[in-house]
């Protein structure tokens, strides 16, 4: 019962550090709109924000993940939030593109310092039964803080505008981590630096190791791609107001919130292979169906299916890792992983972005994703996991 009490606290700290990350990454893209019209943005610009808060997330993964397995999770985490929280505020200041962009840039670079070092928490506290799903409660911090921007977000820059909502969430991320600080603890599991140095040069030989790495160049790029540009896509090709497009994408994020413990739960009793190889497979059929529908109905429906599946695979694709590669290494490990992530999530909306200009439409951009994600299905197959 003490045991279970401690994970429980645990798992409410790792909750309230994704939801707040989850908040302050993605604030701005429900109010894009505005944010376009005010910059007088292109379309390759407007995914440059993103892109540009991913180009400082990709950089501090690796150097986190070492953090955290040098002096452990909590310090890093509650000094992650309150750098990404602060630079959320510089952004709701910035006068014009430049000083938004290097804001976005600083926010990925201090909010890199969250997800790695929770998955190096999990691996310390749970056993590997137990993993996937407590990865999987984890992130329903970040479906939750997704949800919550989505909806307030537009709410309060209508009242306030979108300067004023920025620096609110950024002052509420500030003080989140306290919360962190009094709810984290670490546990230390060591193995000697030189062994981790040789295992570390010994995985870049296997197969597996760069399978898993493009499937969360894929995962990632796929998710800020859905997040950065529906919005955008529901208001200028469905018509949607910017609070019917902020309620398409709290559906998208609803869904993620139900499907990351579900795809943790289901992960530690099937596998994680078929989790990850039914998700990109139904993903890529979905992104098909999109392009395709016609009413509102139909658009949330699949855009339900979009958060489900994307989200479905996010705890199977970490948790794996200190299966395959043991837990002393599992920050390394993660870090590294999460910056082929963060370089999907920096190209893939950029991508999208650079089409939509180029050919005045969405549909090319889709249907080049959804290509992309059944490559990530084809490549999942040749998968060897541990009970293989």
């Amino acid at each position: 019962m003490k045991r279970l009490s401690a994970n429980a606290k645990l798992l409410f700290g790792g909750f309230i550090a994704l939801c707040f990350l989850s908040i302050l990454n993605s604030a701005y893209s429900t109010v894009l709109v505005v944010i376009k019209e005010e910059f007088a943005l292109s379309y390759t610009l407007s995914g440059a924000l993103m892109s540009s808060y991913f180009v400082g997330y990709t950089i501090g993964q690796i150097p986190w993940g070492y953090l955290a397995d040098r002096v452990g999770s909590r310090r890093v985490m509650t000094l992650s939030v309150i750098g990404i929280a602060s630079s959320t505020i510089l952004f709701g200041l910035a006068s014009d593109i430049r000083q938004a962009l290097a804001s976005r840039f600083f926010a990925g670079l201090l909010g890199a310092g969250v997800f790695v070092p929770g998955v190096r928490l999990i691996s310390d506290w749970f056993s590997p039964r137990e993993r996937g799903t407590a990865l999987g409660i984890l992130s329903v911090g970040g479906s939750i803080g997704l949800i919550v921007a989505s909806w307030a977000a537009p709410l309060l820059a209508i009242r306030l505008g979108w300067r004023s909502s920025m620096m609110i969430f950024g002052l509420l991320g500030i003080l989140s981590s306290a919360l962190m600080w009094s709810t984290l603890r670490d546990r230390r599991v060591r193995g000697t630096s030189t062994a981790i140095k040789k295992e570390m040069a010994g995985f870049l030989r296997l197969g597996s190791f760069w399978i898993l790495a493009l499937t969360q160049f894929l995962r990632l790029g796929s998710n800020y791609t859905f997040i950065a540009w529906l919005p955008l896509l529901l208001h200028e090709e469905y018509g949607l107001d910017i609070l019917s497009a902020g309620a398409a994408l709290s559906i998208f994020n609803l869904a993620g919130m139900l499907s990351n413990p579900v795809g943790g739960f289901i992960s530690d009793r099937v596998g994680e292979k078929k989790v990850l190889l039914v998700s990109f497979f139904a993903l890529a059929l979905d992104l098909i169906l999109f392009t395709g529908v016609k009413t509102s109905p139909m658009i949330y429906v699949a855009a339900f299916i979009l958060g489900w599946f994307i989200n479905l695979i996010r705890s199977p694709s970490f948790a794996i890792l200190p299966k395959l590669y043991g837990i002393e290494v599992a920050g390394r490990v993660s870090g590294v992983h999460n910056t082929f992530a963060s370089i999907g999530a920096l190209s893939l909306p950029l991508l999208l972005g650079y089409i939509r200009d180029s050919t005045f439409s969405y549909h090319l951009g889709w249907m080049t994703l959804s290509a992309l994600l059944m490559f990530g299905t084809t490549i999942n197959v040749f998968l060897r996991t541990p009970s293989e």
